[in-house]
Formats: structure tokens, sequence, C-alpha cells
């Protein structure tokens, strides 16, 4: 009986893990998108791409917010399954559906985690930030062939985006422990 009872417990402390990091994960997002241009400025101040560079995918956000990778996946996805052709407008609030999405996706596993493997939740979420910069942009997205790899990318970018995630795990675990503790 006593095993039922803790299963029980550990159930409902996953569920609420994943529902504080979830929603935890949907301010997180929003904080690296609004890290995401100052960021880029002062990387691009250090290490100052070409107008070539930029026309990469996921290089310029703040000047070519079409050309991110969820951005051009949900064109090549519209187009090759659906045919049809997404408007600016629809790609970018698509987008920010992949974006949020995501964010309390990530937030989720992250909450969940954090129930059953504290450690994660040291040096305040920056290294899981890290962590989750290297399962996407670094790994993921390039595979997918979406995105080029970071080594080919300008530094900059690299310097960027990896720093917002760095971002969106601190704000994850600032939010994550006061929402967590809510839920009881």
């Amino acid at each position: 009986m006593s095993t039922s009872v803790f299963t029980l417990t550990r159930q409902e402390n996953l569920f609420k893990g994943a529902l504080a990091g979830a929603l935890a994960g949907v301010l997180a997002a929003f904080l690296k998108a609004l890290a995401e241009p100052p960021l880029q400025k002062v990387a691009e101040g250090v290490w100052p791409p070409t107008a070539a560079q930029k026309e990469m995918v996921g290089a310029d956000p703040t000047g070519h917010l079409d050309n991110m990778p969820p951005a051009v996946m949900l064109r090549t996805a519209a187009e090759e399954l659906a045919d049809a052709t997404l408007s600016r407008k629809q790609t970018l609030a698509l987008q920010q559906v992949v974006h949020y999405a995501l964010g309390a996706s990530l937030g989720a596993v992250y909450g969940a985690l954090a129930e059953v493997q504290p450690g994660v939740t040291r040096g305040l979420g920056v290294p899981a930030g890290a962590v989750m910069y290297l399962l996407t942009h670094a790994t993921a997205v390039p595979a997918t062939g979406f995105q080029r790899w970071p080594w080919q990318l300008p530094r900059a970018a690299v310097a960027w985006e990896s720093g917002s995630h760095l971002v969106y795990g601190a704000g994850l675990e600032t939010a994550r422990g006061p929402i967590r503790k809510l839920l009881g």
C-alpha cells in the first residue's frame, strides 16, 4: 500500500513540476525573445558579420525575423505538406506559436526533471539553458538542414543565440521555483 501512495505522490509531483516548468518556460521564452536584440547588437559589435552572413538562416533576428529557423520550417512544411504558401504575417504569427510552445515544452521537461534530479537547477538554470542551446540550435536544427552548424555561422549569431538560451535557462529557473511552491 505504501508503494502505491509513493507512486501517486511521485506522479503528482512530476505533474506539478512539469506544470510549473511549462508555465515558467513561457515566461522564459518571452525573456529570451527580449534578450535577443541587445545580445545581437553587442555580439555584432565584437564580431561584425558581413551582409551575406546576415542573410543566413537564423543569423539576423532583428533584420530578418522571417528568416529564422522556425519560420523557414513552417514555410517549408506548408509548401510540402499542404501545397500552401504562408504570408509573412502568417509565418511570423506561427513562428511565435512555435517559440512559446517549445519554451513551454522544454520548461515542462526541465520542471519534471527538477522533481527527481534537483541538481538540474544548479547555477540558476544557466547550465540547463546551455544544454537546451546544444540540443536545439547546435544540433537538432542543423541536423534538419534548416540552419547551418554553429561553426558555419557568423560568430555573432552563435554568441547571441547561445546567450539568449542562457537567459532562457535563468528565467526558467527563476520563475519555476516560485510557481512550483504555489502549486504545493
